[in-house]
């Protein structure tokens, strides 16, 4: 019976703090106020940088041509033609449709792979990849070469601007990547290709 005398303690505990209603230690506080200081440089170039630290190449690309061709270029450079799949129906059409083929993923020991992700936080240089990227639950495990394909407007300030366009199009699941992490623990390489697609205006 003391699992009984015990439960009732803790019970008890409960209703006497839901009774008692506490003041608010700090009334004042803006829970909507910015932690982080703001940033004062272009997004982009703070990822670039992030990423370039952590080990990873960056690549910028004018255009979809141009991410094409620097796709062409590094894949023929490493030979990597028989061995590189894409994640994604729709990344593999954009692929086929400039020339590139891949092939069907068949197994977890993938060489390179190819994926686009969600958006990309420029502070921490997180890069958030989910189901609707994939569309099918393919990325089980990261290939020993990921290449990860992002756009300018893909690249926000903080994570919080990432996740608040999910309610958009929920996804059945989300990948935060830490490029830093990755690249010690789970891969060898990581190839990020940033394709502009803001309009450019002059002051």
């Amino acid at each position: 019976m003391k699992g009984s005398s015990e439960k009732e303690k803790v019970l008890k505990l409960i209703r006497n703090s839901l009774l008692d209603k506490a003041e608010i230690p700090y009334p004042s506080l803006d829970m909507d106020l910015d932690f982080y200081a703001p940033l004062n440089d272009d997004p982009v170039m703070i990822f670039a940088e992030n990423i370039v630290e952590s080990g990873g190449k960056f690549i910028y690309c004018k255009n979809d041509d141009d991410l094409i061709d620097k796709l062409f270029s590094l894949i023929d450079y490493r030979n990597w033609l028989n061995h590189i799949v894409s994640y994604g129906d729709k990344l593999k059409e954009f692929l086929i449709a400039g020339g590139l083929h891949t092939n069907d993923i068949k197994d977890n020991e993938t060489e390179v792979g190819i994926i686009l992700c969600h958006c990309i936080a420029a502070r921490n240089g997180s890069i958030i990849i989910t189901s609707n990227q994939t569309e099918k639950n393919e990325l089980q495990k990261f290939p020993n070469i990921l290449i990860i394909i992002a756009y300018t407007s893909q690249i926000t300030i903080d994570i919080k601007y990432c996740l608040n366009q999910l309610s958009e199009s929920m996804p059945q699941w989300i990948t935060t990547i830490n490029p830093s992490y990755l690249l010690k623990e789970e891969i060898k390489e990581l190839y990020l290709f940033t394709v502009e697609n803001l309009i450019q205006t002059e002051n």
